[in-house]
């Protein structure tokens, strides 16, 4: 028989652009996704059975060749019975509006709306679509429900502090923008300043505009803004307001991380009625802005049921699970990017698909949704090629408070970790193989995936002090001898391009691992004695200490899932101001405890590099050298 599917969006047309329909027969779990491409309808020959639908539907901005997506709608049957031919008419225009509210004043930078259908116990349907911060409107409904297992709709929602409460004319209209980012490079508090015409924005055109301290009128190309953001930095201006001649909403881009200047984007009609202004006089604008959220908001908002009509959820903060962020730099203060996953007990995985960042240093008061969804974190200090810091996954109840740091420490080598936080196996003998394969870098609760062109290494393995092994990747496999014998692992990594930028302490790290090992025939799995060494230093949030004697360096080690180490039974550390010449500090141990101390005073401005030899009562050693562990301020 034929089912016919009629996908119209929240305009009346039929839908375009990634607008998509799953049909899938529960019966036979078979099925396929379609985009509708302005298709007037979708035609399946089909059997009589059960069958779920599902669509998401983008609606664009109106008006010819618009670029941006006004509004996406998720339509949903969950259990539909095909007994003869027909006809369907998902129509996005009867869905219901979906809001947010919160005790704060907010506004959605990332949006994803899911779905997941389960039948038999065995089968799961789920997909997501994602909606950046320029859609401005989310809808929904689903009609009927599932007989046979189990369906799930869901939003999910990451808010925070409006970036641009307002932007007006001063004594004139208001202004619609749309910031090139979402980091620290935007405008901040509330000001006002002049606006003047710079033309393209060439240097030569900021010059004779007047650009210092001024808004400038910029008319852009394309919408990459970098290059303008830069040029009119360099003139001393306030900020850039880009326009082009097509009509419509339009996005600039100045970077992952942002830019030189806070850059906005306007639609054609605003920069004219602009433009006419400053050819009769003098015009200044006013804004009301936040750069830097102190708090954001992790929602997840799940229906098991129909939805009809429109919604507002409405959060508040004591229902919700609270952390108190802290977020360090690696020296250079930098917008990290941050990115949050949520994970529901269906089996959806949900992301989010707006680039976000966060200040480092800074601290940030964040919510969660309380309850079954489960939620992580991953921060970069540098995107695309950066290390890549994970968080555990984690759920939350109501009222909770919860405390979290961030690239603290001496950033080096550390143990990988599950999803869970907890550490997992480093280093392993399998029969005659040797495998070592640690996290690059971490810090005192987080394992970081190294980046794909900012991280490089290497990794030596030697037995009896002869190299037995060598790879150009800080880990590795080796093939050893049965026999028992004492081992040198030494693995050497840095931080290297543009990622190294930002990534200024820790800029090289060498540690050699010392162990003993024989094969155990009756052991598949060997742990090796692998230490990995920790400091807790008095360091601000660029890493920086005081300019004075008599600091305290705390000294220990943690190992892997596959070594418990032993307790201390031996520790010396040394730094220097140059990588040559070295101060031996003064190590002591009371209750177990072990820390140096070293003197700093009349180094300021000075990058300190550390070495560390450590041993336990196992008989494992570990030696690191910490090239820039931190600077003396």
């Amino acid at each position: 028989m034929t089912l016919r599917v009629k996908l119209v969006d929240r305009a009346g047309k039929p839908a375009a652009g990634p607008s998509s329909l799953d049909v899938i027969g529960t019966d036979d779990a078979t099925g396929e996704r379609r985009f509708n491409e302005g298709a007037t309808d979708q035609v399946y020959r089909v059997r009589p059975g059960a069958y779920f639908l599902s669509a998401f539907v983008a609606t664009p901005d109106a008006g010819e060749g618009a670029e941006l997506i006004d509004s996406l709608t998720y339509l949903g049957r969950p259990q539909v019975e095909l007994k003869k031919d027909t006809t369907v008419v998902l129509d996005a225009r009867k869905a219901g509006r979906l809001d947010i509210a919160a005790d704060r004043p907010i506004e959605a930078r990332n949006t994803t709306l899911g779905f997941a259908r389960s039948w038999d116990d065995v089968w799961l349907h789920a997909g997501t679509a994602m909606g950046g911060r320029t859609i401005r409107g989310f809808y929904a409904s689903v009609e009927g429900r599932a007989k046979d297992g189990e369906f799930e709709f869901a939003s999910y929602w990451r808010a925070a502090a409006p970036l641009v409460s307002e932007l007006k004319v001063v004594g004139g209209p208001v202004l619609h923008p749309i910031t090139a980012s979402t980091g620290s490079d935007n405008l901040d508090g509330t000001g006002r300043a002049p606006l003047v015409d710079a033309g393209s924005g060439t240097p030569e055109e900021l010059a004779a505009a007047g650009a210092k301290d001024a808004v400038v009128l910029v008319k852009a190309v394309d919408g990459s803004l970098s290059e303008v953001a830069q040029n009119a930095r360099d003139a001393g201006a306030k900020s850039v307001l880009a326009h082009r001649d097509t009509p419509g909403r339009w996005t600039g881009f100045t970077g992952y991380a942002g830019g030189a200047l806070p850059a906005l984007t306007i639609d054609a009609a605003e920069a004219k009625a602009l433009r006419a202004r400053l050819a009769t006089g003098k015009v200044t604008l006013s804004w009301k802005a936040e750069a830097n959220s102190p708090y954001v908001y992790s929602l997840a908002l799940p229906e098991k049921g129909e939805v009809k009509g429109g919604h507002t959820y409405r959060v508040r903060d004591r229902d919700l699970g609270r952390t108190e962020s802290t977020y360090n730099s690696m020296g250079v203060a930098a917008d990290f990017i941050d990115l949050a996953g949520a994970y529901r007990p269906i089996g959806t995985a949900v992301y989010f698909g707006g680039i976000e960042t966060v200040a480092a240093p800074g601290t940030r008061t964040e919510y969660h949704s309380a309850g079954d969804t489960a939620w992580d974190q991953l921060l970069s200090s540098s995107f695309p090629w950066g290390e890549f810091m994970i968080g555990e996954q984690r759920t939350y109840t109501k009222g909770q408070r919860t405390i979290a740091t961030w690239y603290d420490g001496v950033t080096g080598p550390v143990a990988p970790r599950d999803v869970a936080g907890r550490e997992t196996l480093a280093a392993e003998r399998q029969g005659n193989l040797i495998g070592f394969a640690p996290a690059m870098w971490g810090d005192s609760a987080h394992a970081a995936q190294p980046g794909s062109f900012g991280d490089i290494g290497s990794l030596e393995l030697k037995r009896g002090g002869e190299v037995v092994g060598e790879s150009w990747y800080p880990f590795g496999v080796f093939e050893v001898p049965a026999e028992e014998g004492r081992y040198e692992l030494t693995q050497s990594i840095e931080k290297i391009g543009p990622p190294a930028r930002v990534w200024q302490r820790s800029t090289a790290v060498r540690t050699t691992w010392g162990f003993t090992s024989k094969l155990d025939a009756a052991a598949y799995s060997q742990g090796l004695g692998i230490l990995f060494p920790r400091y807790t230093a008095p360091l601000d949030g660029t890493k920086t200490v005081a300019a004075a004697n008599g600091l305290s360096i705390g000294l220990g080690v943690t190992g892997h899932a596959g070594y418990t180490p032993g307790a201390l039974r031996s520790a010396k550390l040394s730094y220097s101001y140059d990588g040559e010449n070295w101060t031996q500090a003064k190590v002591s141990e009371r209750g177990g405890r072990w820390s140096a101390v070293v003197d700093h005073a009349g180094a300021s401005g000075k990058p300190v590099s550390l070495k560390v030899e450590l041993t336990d009562a196992k008989g494992a050693t570990v030696t690191q050298t910490v090239v820039r562990a931190y600077d003396v301020r």
